[in-house]
């Protein structure tokens, strides 16, 4: 039995479904988690729960077209989540790992991360497709379930941003295929592009402060948000997505490193030119994503932070 139809199966069988993407959800996150909902609406004829431990950020919710993520967990008997390499992307709070009660229930993992853990029973992984929203895309696809305008667009969404546009190395031939198939379906990618890239005065002002952080030494490029450019910019952490491109950029830079100061710990995102994996330098510090772009957490201040993984990407280039 092919994968889409044990999906199917399970959809089919049980009465509460909660479909889960990561916390500080991106495009791919939550138009995988939307889809998802379209295709367990097909089959149950009415919404299912949507969770996100995170809000959704504002840029992202013309997305939304009537559907709600809830921040709470629910009482379900199937989980399907998106787009998340382990459980703890989804369950980061110890409470609702415990109100979930995971242990008696059945997890759907789909998912696209090389660092994926291969968490549940149904394990839709494939690490060569560009997206999330690749993945269940062509499951709607096998199934020979028919997507309308609204739906087209989430997908294209999802795919468009993981690809950075389409012009990250994970572009692939199928990713361009499916782009110029939701197109022929009547959307408009220009208006969407916009919707998505649309920038708050308060994330501008945010971005300058940490532009003017930049340093470069030997092909890795560094750069950093306090939380005291947050308060000053009046700008929220959501505001700050993607501003690692900024360096990845960056003429000769091999390896770029954006360090996020939060509340509690720093948040770290990693981009390579292919120099080094990324991915596998995340995993080290319980982190993780793919070989040119990976996350990671960790519960040291801010300069502690910097000094350990710059020492970390310069040991990586020399062996290369």
């Amino acid at each position: 039995m092919h994968y889409s139809e044990k999906l199917v199966k399970i959809i089919r069988s049980n009465k509460r479904i909660l479909i889960a993407t990561h916390i500080d959800p991106d495009a791919d996150g939550i138009a995988a988690a939307l889809s998802c909902g379209y295709l367990v609406r097909h089959y149950k004829k009415r919404k299912p729960v949507l969770f996100c431990h995170s809000p959704i950020p504002s840029r992202y919710r013309f997305l939304l077209e009537g559907w709600k993520f809830s921040r709470k967990v629910p009482a379900f008997d199937v989980l399907l989540a998106v787009d998340s390499a382990g459980i703890s992307r989804i369950f980061p709070d110890a409470a609702h790992v415990r109100a979930a009660r995971l242990d008696e229930k059945m997890v759907i993992n789909i998912d696209h991360h090389k660092s994926n853990n291969s968490f549940g029973a149904l394990r839709i992984i494939n690490e060569d497709a560009s997206s999330a929203c690749e993945i269940i895309y062509y499951i709607f696809k096998k199934l020979r379930i028919p997507i309308n305008e609204d739906l087209a667009s989430v997908f294209y969404c999802g795919i468009y941003s993981e690809t950075g546009g389409f012009v990250y190395q994970n572009t692939t031939r199928e990713s361009l295929e499916i782009a110029s198939e939701l197109i022929a379906r009547g959307i408009e990618p220009s208006e969407l592009v916009r919707k998505m890239n649309a920038k708050t005065l308060s994330g501008t002002l945010l971005l300058s402060r940490v532009l003017s952080t930049i340093e470069i030494e030997k092909g890795v490029a560094v750069m950093q948000l306090t939380q005291d450019m947050l308060r000053k910019s009046k700008a929220r952490m959501v505001d700050s997505e993607n501003f690692v491109s900024f360096l990845n950029a960056i003429k000769n830079v091999k390896v770029a490193l954006f360090i996020r100061e939060e509340k509690q710990g720093v948040r770290i995102s990693l981009r390579s030119d292919g120099s080094i994996d990324v991915d596998q330098l995340a995993r080290k510090y319980g982190g993780g994503g793919h070989r040119l772009a990976a996350g990671v957490r960790l519960s040291y201040d801010i300069k502690t932070a910097r000094t350990e993984i710059l020492r970390a990407i310069q040991r990586e280039l020399k062996k290369v």
